[in-house]
């Protein structure tokens, strides 16, 4: 039986209307693994009949989350928050670790994970004068072995990202940093669930995409 896999849908206005939307990009790989893919929508009224239905979840990238998920005040560093995805994302995270569905987040994806999770953010990094935006490609990261994510010690890879994980959330360890010290990506020491900071999914031939979405896939055998 095909696996289904549940992704976060994010907002796009056009035409002063508002859309919901999933990223090609993102379904490619999953589809080319066997996977069959839902969109999760914004403010539906029994959300877990529907994440029932699912056997594993994709958190998407997008905007900034609201700092008061992580206790924070927004002093105009965090930009374009929207409450309704930040619920939505909790709600997909606190589903997979209460039912042990495998679960990956990419970009603003990995900083869900960590939050919702009981970690927080670095607001803006480009204050710190660490810059990992508009990064296309050949920015390097350094990992560690793990139990999930065969990685060579140095990759490169991309970068779309101002905010990044400031505290780890409590059960998760960092298997990938960048020179800066910003972290790059988790894994949660039980669960299945793991998340990267940059888009695998926007570099469709590189090796590193393949590790990272073979090692997802291999969360359900």
């Amino acid at each position: 039986m095909q696996k289904l896999i549940g992704i976060t849908s994010r907002v796009l206005i056009e035409n002063h209307i508002e859309k919901q939307f999933v990223n090609t990009r993102y379904l490619t790989p999953l589809h080319e693994r066997g996977f069959n893919t839902i969109m999760l929508t914004l403010s539906s009224p029994n959300p877990e009949s529907i994440f029932d239905l699912c056997d594993g979840f994709l958190v998407t990238g997008g905007v900034d989350l609201n700092p008061e998920t992580y206790g924070e005040n927004n002093a105009g560093l965090s930009k374009e928050t929207d409450d309704r995805l930040d619920l939505l994302d909790q709600q997909v995270i606190q589903y997979a670790k209460s039912h042990d569905k495998p679960l990956l987040g990419i970009c603003r994806g990995h900083q869900s994970l960590n939050v919702f999770m009981g970690g927080s953010l670095i607001q803006d990094l480009n204050c710190l004068d660490k810059h990992h935006e508009h990064i296309t490609k050949d920015h390097r990261i350094h990992t560690s072995k793990n139990r999930l994510l065969n990685l060579e010690e140095s990759v490169l890879v991309n970068s779309y990202h101002h905010q990044a994980i400031q505290k780890i959330a409590p059960d998760f360890d960092i298997i990938a940093w960048h020179e800066d010290h910003t972290i790059e990506a988790i894994i949660h020491r039980q669960l299945p669930m793991m998340s990267v900071q940059w888009h695998p999914e926007a570099s469709p031939g590189s090796p590193v995409t393949k590790i990272i979405f073979d090692a997802f896939e291999s969360l359900f055998k």
